[in-house]
């Protein structure tokens, strides 16, 4: 007989996806998981995760998180905790802020790199979520 397994799957690797052919506009994600993006995202986005853009991804935006591999295009401002990835097939316009900077042959920037301690990203992390509707609106209700 077979033994069951009585523990919960893991949902550790839960990503949050916007697929091609997908448009999303809104004033902010946020999320604690990894983020994909292979459609178009108008919008900011802060993850305590990874966020990948894909060939075909397009982020109208600004960022805030952890790690980043960028394959497709991103006009916004960026604020990476450890690494970003550049990839060949990358178009990047605007401000970088970054602890580790990747960029491979063919990716092709346009803007300004600075790189970072992790002191200064945490405290640009929590600037960005104070900045966020979400941080305005529980300060609206505390009030």
């Amino acid at each position: 007989m077979a033994e069951k397994n009585a523990s919960p799957q893991s949902h550790a690797h839960e990503i949050t996806r916007i697929p091609v052919g997908t448009e999303v506009r809104a004033a902010y994600l946020f999320s604690e998981k990894d983020v994909r993006i292979d459609g178009t995202f108008t919008g900011d986005i802060i993850t305590s995760g990874k966020l990948i853009i894909g060939e075909t991804g397009y982020l109208y935006g600004n960022i805030c998180c952890k790690n980043a591999d960028i394959y497709g295009r991103i006009d916004g401002d960026v604020i990476i905790g450890d690494t970003l990835m550049l990839q060949s097939t990358c178009i990047f316009k605007g401000l970088l802020q970054t602890h580790k900077l990747s960029v491979e042959r063919g990716a092709r920037f346009n803007g300004t790199c600075k790189i970072i301690t992790q002191e200064e990203y945490q405290k640009m992390e929590e600037e960005f979520k104070g900045s966020s509707p979400e941080s305005e609106n529980s300060k609206n209700n505390t009030k």
